[in-house]
């Protein structure tokens, strides 16, 4: 059976359960320069983390349609032809003190891959 399998792979490794990649949870105590502080009061810092690409500015270039409409600016009125301009969008994910994130923690115990952060409000576009 593949659960037995797995389970004998495992058992014949060896080692402790800290040296498994696990997912674990922290909060943000500092920002510049980046530490986490653990659940159990352990603080990582960012020599042992690694940022997944979600995290931080963001930015994402695309094209948007704007079609024929007729427009006034003041006194001035008129039809206004269809267009496609390109436009770029930047999203601030970045990390901010007192911040919940999740992470995994790699096999071996040595590096943080953080990859969530949970936001205290859902994320404006400006």
């Amino acid at each position: 059976m593949a659960g037995e399998q797995l389970w004998r792979m495992m058992h014949e490794r060896g080692g402790s359960d800290s040296e498994y990649s696990d997912i674990v949870y922290g909060t943000v105590s500092s920002v510049d320069p980046l530490e986490v502080q653990l659940a159990n009061d352990m603080i990582l810092t960012d020599d042992f983390i690694v940022l997944g690409k979600n995290i931080g500015k963001i930015v994402l270039n695309g094209k948007t349609k704007v079609y024929a409409h007729d427009d006034q600016i003041g006194k001035e009125s008129g039809t206004r032809p269809t267009i496609t301009e390109k436009v770029k969008y930047e999203l601030d994910n970045s990390l901010k003190k007192d911040d919940k994130v999740t992470m995994i923690r790699m096999d071996g115990g040595q590096q943080f891959y953080l990859f969530e952060r949970e936001p205290k409000k859902p994320l404006e576009l400006s």
